[in-house]
C-alpha cells in the first residue's frame, strides 16, 4: 500500500515542477520567445528570479506572491498552474496506476490545460501545443498498450 502512495506522491511532485514549466510556456509561445532562455524574471521590474524563488508554489507563499526584488505582485496563476498540474498527474497515477495509460492521461490533460491557459489569456493557440500534442500523442499511441498509430490517425 505504501508504494502506490509513493508513486502518487513523486508524481504529484513532477506535476508542480511540470507546472512550472508550464507557465513558461503559456507566457512565452504566444509571444515568440524562446522557453529556455532568457531565464525565469519578473514581469514587471525584469529582474532574474533565482533559483530559490522559483521552487512551485512553495516560493509564492514564502514571498507572498511578490517578486523579491520590486515587491510588485505576482499572480497567482503561477501557484494555481503549479497545483492544477501537480494534481492532473497525482490524479492519473492515482486512478490509473504506474502505468503507461497514466503517463497517457497525465500528459493529454497538461497540454489540454496549457491550450486553455494561452487560449483564455492570448486568444491563440500555439503551434507547439497542437502540433507538438499531436506527434505527441501518436507516439505515445506506440506504448503498451496504446491503441496503435492507425487507430491514432
Amino acid at each position: 500500500m505504501i508504494a502506490p502512495a509513493v508513486d502518487t506522491l513523486l508524481a504529484g511532485v513532477f506535476g508542480l515542477l511540470l507546472g512550472s514549466f508550464l507557465n513558461v510556456c503559456t507566457f512565452r509561445w504566444p509571444q515568440e520567445e524562446s522557453v529556455v532562455s532568457p531565464r525565469s524574471r519578473c514581469g514587471s521590474c525584469g529582474a532574474t528570479i533565482a533559483w530559490y524563488d522559483n521552487v512551485p508554489v512553495l516560493s509564492w507563499i514564502f514571498l507572498r506572491g511578490r517578486c523579491r526584488q520590486c515587491r510588485t505582485s505576482v499572480s497567482v496563476q503561477y501557484p494555481l498552474v503549479e497545483v492544477a498540474t501537480g494534481l492532473i498527474w497525482a490524479g492519473s497515477v492515482h486512478a490509473l496506476g504506474s502505468e503507461w495509460e497514466a503517463l497517457r492521461g497525465a500528459i493529454l490533460l497538461t497540454i489540454l490545460l496549457g491550450i486553455a491557459l494561452t487560449d483564455a489569456r492570448f486568444y491563440i493557440i500555439p503551434d507547439e501545443f497542437s502540433i507538438g500534442g499531436t506527434v505527441l500523442g501518436l507516439l505515445l499511441a506506440f506504448l503498451p498498450g496504446g491503441i496503435g498509430w492507425q487507430a491514432a490517425l
